[in-house]
């Protein structure tokens, strides 16, 4: 047997046995299977060279020629597809017309090498057997393969030099290497030369011997047309129940069990090559995953391709070589959602049961706190009965719902004939139509309503005078759902306050008649007795002289007090030049003011407009100011002030260096007969400010005083004013 006949039976033997070894590393990976095939076809191709160079006959050679071009018209169509799965281009592969444009033609060739002689004219004997005799169609259909190979070379170097990682560009060097070697030797020795008119030896039979050794080295070496599936077993990842990802050292993930194609939602082909970070949130790097074991299982986070976040529990152990060197990592993942769902019903239940528990509790509670609610309701309904004051309770509809004991004492009817009933069934119309305006009130804002001074009457036609007071009782949403009113008689507070005012104008008239009388005896005394009496008896006169003055005041005073007490008091408004009254207060008190080392000045801002005024009401109030300053200033003086205030008023103030007021007594000292506490106790009979207090309110203006202990007063009021015309 020749050299030439041995060397194809090599080939067939190498590629035969590659093609299995291949196929057995991950038979489940497409690309094994594609390699698979087309080492199947060099296999064939070799098989048909055998024949034909170790044929001694010429039929046993036209056997050899078809099935070597078995292998020859299919191996590149094959290889075309090999190339698309090899680098990622599967998508091409669901595409009918490709098939139809990559193996139409092959079929088309091998048809007529098989039944015409287009392809090869006939066989002659040589030193190395049976060869061929190139028809007409022979080099178009080596340009056929050659075409082929040369587009899936385009397309390995284009994936090669765009390879995402070092491990897919060495395994792309490795096919292109493999793919170059027979390429370029058959392209040289079976169309360049016979294309130049040379007979040479076929070498492309030669060339592929090599491709079988370097796939299977490339496969052992770099892992090649290999996967850990493969070294693990892809049956017991078939059968296990759990989802198990298998990724490779650079993180993508290389095959997937069906368990967990069913938990991500994706296909086996979708997975292939997908990085596992897009699938798991974990805190971990991948590289971590694949170099060592994550322990115990921890909880992550899985993304479906539907978008569902998934909890799962996951463990991943790495996958090594014979030698040591991490292939990868096999990833186990545990959906949670079934566990979940137990520990939330768990959950529930608890929660349930506390519910429970504590609704038993409430209810306990809720009895010992109606027991509780009934006992103080009876002590509470005792309580307000027995209120001196008139309580009642009316509801949205206007109606009596409760009234204690005084109220029914206060209207002259019983209980029984008042609840149910409302206003209008008890008082007159008018009296009815001015309660239900002010219960309408509350209802409506919600608010307390406070009715001063008000006339009401009792069943028998009695006049009673009382101030009420209406509070809204709202529920839980805010609403208000009764009223609560109170009344407190004044009838007989009005008529003592009335007879304590009669007192006091009849007590001051009757102090005026023999004050004016015993005045006009001392003016004749005085007169007469001018410089004849001794030192002592000219003081006992001086002070009978400050007493009369004194009462005289003071009647003066009381009158005026009762005169703004029953709003009686007088007054003659009309335009007033204030300055000319603020100087005029000045010169009042000239001599006791030097007396005493004071000063006392009058500072006006600018032009003041006129105020609208009784002149002599504002000359008292100045007066009573002015006198208390006075009086209560021993170094320093006194600075009457005015300036217009706002629009309507203008503001005065009487200000002092003397001793100061407590901050606790700036509201008692307008009260009548109260005076500021002094630490030289002076005399006076405290009504001074509370007049003045009632006459500048009888002018719509107001009074208050600005002052601390030892930081001497300020006395401020306003008066309306008149615009310049």
């Amino acid at each position: 047997m020749h050299p030439y006949a041995l060397m194809s039976l090599g080939a067939f033997a190498v590629n035969l046995g590659a093609g299995f070894y291949v196929l057995s590393r991950g038979p489940r990976l497409l690309v094994n299977r594609l390699a698979f095939a087309a080492l199947m076809a060099l296999t064939a191709w070799s098989a048909g060279e055998f024949i034909m160079r170790s044929s001694t006959i010429i039929g046993s050679a036209q056997l050899g020629s078809k099935i070597a071009g078995l292998g020859w018209c299919m191996i590149a169509p094959i290889f075309i597809i090999f190339v698309l799965a090899f680098t990622g281009k599967e998508k091409w592969l669901e595409k009918p017309f490709v098939y139809i444009l990559l193996f139409v033609p092959g079929v088309s060739f091998l048809i007529l090498l098989w039944s015409t002689n287009l392809i090869f004219k006939g066989f002659q004997k040589s030193y190395w057997g049976y060869r061929e005799i190139p028809g007409t169609l022979r080099i178009p259909s080596m340009i056929y393969v050659a075409l082929l190979f040369l587009v899936g070379i385009g397309l390995l170097f284009q994936s090669w030099r765009t390879a995402s990682t070092r491990r897919k560009r060495i395994n792309i060097g490795f096919v292109l290497i493999v793919t170059l070697i027979p390429l370029c030797t058959g392209m040289v020795t079976d169309i360049i030369l016979p294309i130049a008119g040379y007979r040479v030896v076929e070498l492309a039979m030669f060339a592929s011997t090599a491709v079988g050794p370097l796939l299977v080295y490339a496969v052992i070496s770099s892992g090649l047309l290999s996967n850990i599936t493969s070294s693990l077993g892809s049956t017991i990842i078939t059968k296990i129940r759990e989802a198990v990802i298998v990724i490779d050292s650079e993180g993508l993930i290389e095959t997937g069990n069906p368990a967990a194609e069913r938990l991500t939602g994706y296909t086996q082909s979708e997975l292939l090559e997908t990085p596992i970070d897009r699938l798991l949130t974990v805190g971990q790097k991948v590289k971590a995953l694949s170099v060592k074991s994550t322990g115990e299982p921890s909880w992550t986070t899985l993304i479906s391709k539907s978008g569902d976040r998934i909890p799962v529990t996951l463990s991943s152990e790495p996958v090594k070589t014979n030698s040591g060197s991490v292939e990868g990592s096999v990833i186990v993942l545990h959906d949670m959602r079934d566990a979940l769902r137990l520990l939330q019903a768990e959950h529930k239940a608890q929660l349930a049961a506390a519910e429970v528990e504590a609704e038993r509790d409430r209810s306990e509670d809720l009895r010992r706190s109606h027991e509780e609610l009934l006992e103080l309701s009876t002590f509470l309904e005792s309580a307000i009965e027995n209120i001196d004051e008139p309580l009642w309770i009316k509801d949205r509809d206007y109606r009596f719902v409760f009234v204690n004991r005084a109220f029914c004492e206060l209207s002259g009817y019983t209980k029984d004939e008042i609840l149910g009933k409302t206003g209008y069934d008890l008082s007159g119309k008018e009296q009815a139509d001015a309660f239900r305006e002010k219960d309408g009130e509350a209802f409506t804002t919600g608010k307390l309503v406070k009715v001063d001074d008000i006339s009401v009457n009792d069943r028998k036609g009695n006049t009673h005078v009382v101030r009420a007071v209406r509070a809204p009782l709202k529920d839980e949403s805010g609403k208000v759902e009764y009223l609560v009113g109170i009344f407190n008689d004044i009838t007989e507070q009005i008529r003592l306050e009335k007879a304590r005012l009669d007192f006091i104008r009849v007590a001051a008239h009757e102090l005026r008649t023999p004050l004016t009388s015993l005045k006009l005896g001392f003016d004749v005394l005085a007169k007469e007795t001018r410089g004849a009496l001794n030192v002592e008896q000219q003081r006992s006169l001086d002070v009978l002289s400050l007493s009369i003055e004194r009462l005289s005041t003071l009647a003066k005073n009381l009158l005026d007090l009762a005169s703004i007490d029953a709003d009686l008091l007088t007054m003659q408004m009309q335009p007033v030049e204030v300055k000319p009254l603020l100087d005029e207060v000045v010169t009042m008190f000239s001599n006791i003011i030097g007396e005493k080392g004071l000063y006392c000045r009058v500072d006006t801002d600018g032009e003041l407009k006129r105020a609208h005024a009784d002149p002599s009401r504002i000359s008292q109030v100045l007066y009573n100011l002015v006198s208390n300053a006075v009086k209560y200033t021993e170094t320093g003086g006194i600075t009457i002030s005015a300036r217009d205030y706002t629009g309507d008023f203008m503001e005065i103030c009487v200000t002092d260096t003397g001793s100061g007021i407590s901050p606790d007594q700036h509201e008692s000292i307008f009260s009548g007969f109260s005076r500021a506490r002094d630490a030289n106790n002076r005399e006076g009979t405290g009504l001074g400010l509370s007049i003045a207090k009632g006459i500048i309110e009888a002018h719509g203006g107001r009074i208050w005083v600005q002052s601390n202990v030892g930081e001497g007063s300020a006395f401020y009021f306003t008066l309306p004013v008149i615009e310049s015309e």
